[in-house]
Formats: C-alpha cells, structure tokens, sequence
C-alpha cells in the first residue's frame, strides 16, 4: 500500500508506502518534508525491511496504514524517532539527528479506481509485443504475469495534523495517489523503470510508467489521466523512451514527456528537486534501488503541477546494506 500527498501552497509532502513480505517481514518507506522545519526520513533508510507488527491492519516501523472505508477512507499515522537532514543516498552506521514525530492523516478518494488490468489502454501492450520476438514461451510468460499481479490506483485528499518535537503542532491538507499492488511480482525480472505521478491545479491526474522487463516486455508504456470532471483513460501513446531518460543512471534536472489519453494529447514538463531525491534499496541485499525525486510538473507549459518521478535500477553495484538490523535498535 503506497501513499503520497503533496500540498499546493507549499513545499510540504508525505510518502508512506508498506507492503506485507513472507516470513514476518514488511517493506516500508517513510518520507516527508515540512515546509520552514525541514526533511526527514525513517532512520530504518536506505534499507526498507522492517518486522510486520500486524496481521490485521499495515504496520511496521511504527507507521500503519488501515482502512476505515475499501476504496474510500484510509487512515495512515506514525508515532516514532524520524531522521532530519539530507536524505542519504548510501548505507551509514551513523544514526544522524533524529526527532520525535508523531502523525495522522485521513484520506478520503476524490476519483475513482484506475485497474491497470482492465482499463489500461490495449494499444500500449500491443505496440510493447510487436516489439518482442513471439514464441509459445514468449506468450506463456505474458499470460502468467497478467494472471498473477495486479493494481490499482486512486486519488484523494489528506487531511491531519503531524507534531514535530520542538515545534507546534502543524495541520495538513495533501493530494496524492493511493496505489495498491497485489499477488506475486518477483523484482528480479524487472530490469529497471522510470514512473511519474502528478496531480495538476486545474484537476487532472496522470500516472506514466515506462518500464522494461526482459522476459516479457523491454519498453512497456502503461499510465492513466483522471480528467478534471472524472473521467479516466488510459495513456494510448507516449514518446517517452528508457533509452532517454537516466539510462546511464544520471538522473537530470529536467525531462519532458508527451502522451495520449481520452483522444487527447498531453505534454508534461519536470523540474526535479534534486536535493530531494531520497533513495531506498530493494530487498535484503540491495539488489535494487529506488529514487524517489520530487517534482514540480507543468502540463502544456502553463498548468502547475506537483509530485515525483521515480527511477529505478536493478543490480545497481555496491548498494550492499553491511550487518543489516531489522527494526529500530534497541
């Protein structure tokens, strides 16, 4: 289960995404920045494995996630020791400056569900086989996949309050996706991918993946636009290319992307913060990593926009987390 919410009068936002893992465990990410306070991160980061504290509700690593409504209410808070300062781009023994947070959010969807299974686009998937050799094992790889993970996406509004120690108590009014994942996916056949989340001021959301997955699809385009007036479609058409987007593994500043959706054409820009890029590894032994870059979009050159582009590498070497310890010490 992943959240993000992004306020439009400031630079404040919040990530919070957990996923249940066999054998006790949970992948968790925590992410957040305060507008005039400052940037903070679970000190569990970069590793992202944490025991799983429930099995009735998310929760790890002092954050939950539960579900007061499916599809509708969700409540996410976290009540614990947050790490301030530079997000860390690599392991360190050092704890760093950390600050007792406490917060609670409850967020109510204002689209419906986006099911990447049924209402993406068939177009994308078609022009992603024609680029692939066909062969009976080709096909069955395809068919299992789609049979055994599956997602969804929504949109919605954050509301709460979060406490940061010497500071007053702050409310907070966020926008930002839910998305929830399901079933198996095994992370080592994805070789790497680049996704961007936006939310627009005039009211349109949109969700770009370009992904590459060598035993199916090496350049899948799949995504979504929520129209203002709640309309979905998804993406039909996009020039964004893995070839042209970081794949020397030097993230830019800035990249643009045109799509189509709904029979209309899009054109998203984004300048990334790169001073808030925090990075977590995939699994036990880092064997992938993830950029989570905020972002500021424009559509069309004059909407604003506000959310991140996420980046991600498979094997990316030396991401290695040494003496790995789950949970917060003691």
């Amino acid at each position: 289960m992943y959240f993000t919410g992004f306020a439009e009068t400031n630079k404040t936002f919040v990530i919070a995404r957990l996923a249940r893992r066999p054998a006790g465990m949970c992948e968790m990410w925590l992410f957040l920045r305060v507008e005039g306070i400052g940037q903070f991160e679970h000190p569990q980061h970069p590793n992202m494995m944490v025991p799983d504290e429930s099995e009735e509700i998310w929760s790890g690593g002092g954050l939950t996630i539960e579900y007061l409504e499916p599809q509708i209410c969700w409540k996410i808070s976290f009540d614990g020791l947050l790490r301030k300062g530079p997000y860390r781009q690599q392991w360190s023994e050092e704890e760093g400056d950390l600050v007792p947070v406490k917060f609670s959010l409850h967020w109510e969807n204002f689209t419906e569900v986006f099911n990447f299974n049924v209402d993406s686009h068939p177009s994308t998937f078609a022009r992603a086989f024609a680029q692939e050799p066909w062969t009976i094992q080709f096909f069955q790889r395809v068919k299992k996949q789609r049979e055994q993970h599956f997602r969804h996406e929504q949109w919605g509004q954050s509301v709460g309050e979060i406490e940061i120690e010497n500071h007053e108590k702050i409310e907070l009014s966020l926008k930002g996706v839910r998305s929830h994942s399901y079933g198996i996916r095994n992370w080592a056949e994805i070789y790497r991918y680049v996704m961007i989340l936006a939310h627009f001021e005039d009211g349109t959301a949109a969700h770009l993946t370009v992904i590459n997955i060598p035993a199916t699809t090496t350049n899948l385009t799949v995504g979504y636009v929520f129209f203002p007036d709640g309309r979905k479609a998804g993406i039909e058409w996009s020039n964004a290319s893995l070839a042209e987007i970081a794949e020397d593994g030097v993230i830019k500043d800035e990249y643009g992307v045109s799509f189509t959706a709904g029979g209309k054409d899009f054109a998203v820009s984004a300048v990334l913060d790169k001073q808030t890029c925090p990075v977590v590894f995939n699994g036990l032994v880092g064997s992938g990593v993830f950029h989570e870059c905020i972002a500021d979009f424009q559509l069309d050159g004059s909407t604003q926009g506000w959310g991140l582009v996420e980046f991600y590498y498979r094997d990316e070497a030396a991401q290695l987390v040494p003496n790995l310890q789950l949970g917060p010490k003691t």
